[in-house]
């Protein structure tokens, strides 16, 4: 399973190399934020890919239960993707809000495409929702596996978050 998210990814990489391209001697592979990890990839020889990594599992199983990872944009604010399991409920979206705050609007992230055992969201998040991130505890992001089904609601650690993203932007 890891290498097909290491195959999504690498597509993903080579799309964002121009956007969010970090230099791993900066920001180490696997340093840790909260429960996010840089994860690099070689996108040439002279490229490398970094972004914040952080998964879900389902705890008896170990079946992925969500993946996100973030990665700095050319705005100033971030690239958000979330990967779920193939077979989930596509027109019942992807959607997130902070956890800390009822009041805050959900935001509807887009389904980008499947790809062997996962299906891909993304967004991509201004300056003022990285930095509301950075300092929220966690966000609540939820999808559907079925058009009745009970909604799957992962509370996302964002612990470090705004640190971890502003690492990758110095590193640059």
């Amino acid at each position: 399973m890891k290498d097909h998210f290491k195959t999504a990814f690498a597509a993903i990489a080579m799309t964002a190399a121009s956007i969010a391209n970090a230099s791993a001697q900066d920001v180490a592979n696997n340093t840790p934020f909260g429960d996010w990890r840089v994860s690099c990839d070689a996108v040439s020889v002279s490229q490398t890919f970094c972004q914040l990594v952080q998964q879900q599992s389902v705890l008896d199983t170990n079946e992925l239960a969500g993946r996100f990872a973030a990665f700095p944009a050319q705005n100033g604010g971030a690239i958000l993707l979330a990967q779920v399991p193939i077979g989930v409920y596509l027109p019942g979206g992807a959607v997130f809000r902070l956890d800390d705050n009822d009041a805050t609007p959900q935001q509807e992230m887009v389904w980008q495409r499947c790809l062997g055992p996962i299906c891909e969201a993304a967004i991509l998040l201004d300056e003022a929702t990285v930095s509301q991130m950075g300092s929220s505890g966690a966000m609540l992001f939820g999808y559907r596996m079925d058009s009745d089904a009970e909604p799957i609601v992962l509370r996302v650690n964002l612990n470090r978050f705004g640190e971890g993203i502003e690492a990758l932007r110095s590193a640059q």
